[in-house]
């Protein structure tokens, strides 16, 4: 397959996996009956008030049946880690190919892992949920990184796209240490977090659709 088919395979692979992404996680969002860290008696799903892994669970916080809601959670997460590894695999070719395969090696590591935190909701099973979330976000972060640094250094298109990623990354490194906080001081509510976690996720979509564009273009 030749360089151009798999930089326009890999575009339309990270596009139909964010679409399916928002598609379903937006339907599990609107049939969650409700429940944050900070207000367990919530009636639905607070957009800044919850994480994405609380879609996630067999029972909400409020403790109804949550099944049908996890299903279609666990279905979104699973088509955005298929976007990941695209994703990375792509930013990896666009940064430089000195940096490239770190990169690719990295972000494929972090899209399992990111499939494995739907899996291991922090309701059911908060130990191994953090573990999951650290070894989706460490090696995202260093492979967002890199490839930030190499877009930065390339031509004015890339860039743009690079400094797109850099916001990304500040957001994304703010939210990885929110939580670690959290983690490290077993805080039962920081209404700021779940928040953070939007605000980074938003940024991210916006990068991954960027690099995206920037692979089907990239011969032309």
């Amino acid at each position: 397959m030749s360089a151009i088919a798999v930089a326009r395979s890999c575009s339309v692979a990270i596009v139909v996996g964010l679409l399916a992404f928002v598609v379903l996680t937006a339907l599990a969002a609107a049939g969650y009956s409700g429940g944050t860290y900070c207000e367990p008696d919530a009636d639905r799903y607070r957009f800044w008030g919850n994480f994405f892994c609380d879609l996630t669970g067999e029972r909400t916080r409020r403790g109804f049946d949550n099944a049908h809601v996890a299903a279609l959670a666990n279905a979104g997460f699973l088509g955005f880690s298929l976007a990941l590894g695209p994703f990375f695999w792509l930013l990896g070719a666009l940064a430089a190919p000195r940096r490239g395969r770190w990169i690719r090696v990295l972000g494929i590591t972090s899209a399992v892992a990111t499939n494995a935190i739907a899996w291991a909701p922090s309701i059911d099973w908060p130990a191994l949920h953090t573990a999951t979330v650290f070894a989706a976000t460490t090696p995202a972060l260093i492979a967002a990184a890199l490839g930030v640094a190499g877009l930065l250094s390339a031509n004015v298109r890339l860039r743009r796209i690079g400094a797109i990623g850099a916001i990304t990354l500040t957001a994304g490194l703010g939210d990885a240490l929110g939580y670690a906080c959290a983690v490290a001081t077993h805080a039962a509510c920081l209404p700021w977090l779940p928040a953070l976690q939007k605000l980074a996720a938003l940024a991210l979509l916006g990068w991954m659709g960027s690099v995206a564009a920037a692979g089907w273009n990239a011969w032309r």
